[in-house]
């Protein structure tokens, strides 16, 4: 097919994620600037490329100063994105998908995956700690010996968190790349000390690099990965989250172009921080997840387990020990008051939830801004919702 006749809509720059990807696009596909595109917005090797072809002289702004530029724009969502060591892959269009297609994470998953972090954070329940599980390197062959697998470590998992009297919090996300095949990320929480250190870390490692063996796999010491640090360290909990929907369906609109802000439509790539990679054909399910104490449940009544139940609760004492140690005219009233009860807390609702799309109010300063690189002002008071226009759209959103 001649790429010179296509449509100009093609080479619409909202349909790449990034500006070096749209013009590698317009340089292959025969587009012309003034009818197709712009030169002064090309920018990489391929924008060079194009300005040499058209005579147009070097642009001297580089690939990182123009998302900068456009990061300013539009603090609201994420333009630059978390570096990493993988090529970039473009992430596919309608015309470009992939068979069979990839499970991707769709924009309910993410709202439900959020909802479980940002619970999780709420009550400094941090998941630095992360785990990679190579399936096939712990000699399962398909996705139902890895669900097997996997639901015995998690349940081993939650044995050796409760051992230790650490809150359960984590959650987790299958993939199945090209490189390795099928695997699992896990984000966990340890407890790591904000100040010193403890030996709870290196012990959790020992004991996850240890579990093939224990579970008669034999030694495999590449199929199990532990990294994280030593210290409470609270914004690498959100560096977890999005390396975990990193690929996400990029075609998903998380809000509609008429209930925008500034007239663009929201897309769910928007509100992550990590370029899109193809995460595979996964079948272990579900695609993404989390520990039950940060499901629904608990989210309904608005405060993980292990933080309401009564501390230092009374102990029932022998008739000898209450006559030694008060006499015999005390009750058992008197001596074992009943415990409290915890409060009544209403349910846990997330920004996300509550209809924020902007990623200065979805994640913390300390994380937004190392992506962003864009400095802000202490977080004000939460504004109170403007009312509805007359001409508001009313079409239903991604909750």
């Amino acid at each position: 097919m001649d790429m010179s006749i296509k449509f100009a809509s093609v080479f619409s720059r909202s349909r790449f994620t990034d500006s070096d990807s749209w013009s590698e696009a317009l340089y292959h596909g025969g587009a012309l600037p003034g009818d197709d595109f712009d030169l002064s917005h090309v920018t990489g090797y391929y924008g060079a490329m194009l300005r040499a072809v058209y005579e147009e002289p070097p642009d001297h702004m580089s690939s990182y100063d123009y998302e900068q530029v456009y990061q300013e724009q539009r603090p609201d969502i994420f333009i630059r994105k978390l570096p990493d060591r993988r090529r970039f892959v473009r992430a596919p269009t309608a015309e470009m998908t992939p068979s069979p297609a990839s499970t991707f994470v769709t924009a309910e998953q993410f709202a439900e995956h959020y909802e479980a972090a940002a619970f999780a954070f709420n009550w400094e329940l941090h998941c630095e700690t992360a785990v990679t599980l190579w399936w096939s390197a712990l000699g399962a062959h398909g996705a139902p010996e890895a669900q097997k697998l996997f639901s015995a470590f998690t349940k081993d998992l939650n044995d050796w968190l409760f051992r230790r009297c650490i809150p359960t919090a984590y959650f987790f996300s299958h993939e199945n790349s090209s490189r390795i095949g099928l695997h699992t990320h896990l984000a966990v929480h340890l407890s790591l000390p904000k100040i010193g250190r403890r030996s709870v870390r290196d012990d959790f490692r020992r004991w996850a690099m240890g579990w093939p063996e224990r579970n008669g796999l034999g030694l495999r010491k590449r199929a199990i990965r532990v990294t994280g640090p030593a210290k409470d360290t609270p914004w690498l909990h959100w560096y977890r989250f999005h390396y975990q929907v990193k690929g996400h369906d990029p075609g998903a609109v998380v809000r509609q172009a008429g209930n925008s802000e500034h007239g663009r439509a929201v897309m769910l790539s928007d509100l992550i921080a990590y370029r899109w990679q193809d995460p595979g054909v996964v079948a272990m399910r579900p695609r993404i997840g989390h520990a039950l104490n940060l499901g629904p449940a608990r989210r309904t009544i608005g405060i993980p387990a292990g933080f309401d139940e009564p501390r230092n609760a009374t102990r029932r004492r022998t008739s000898t020990q209450k006559s030694q140690l008060f006499g015999a005219f005390l009750t058992q009233s008197q001596l074992v008051p009943p415990p409290s009860q915890p409060p009544v807390r209403s349910p846990y609702v997330s920004r996300y939830r509550d209809g924020w799309r902007d990623v200065g109010w979805l994640y913390p300063d300390e994380f937004s801004m190392r992506v962003t690189k864009l400095s802000r002002l202490p977080a004000a008071a939460r504004p109170a919702p403007a009312p509805l226009p007359d001409d508001f759209m009313s079409e239903p959103e991604i909750s």
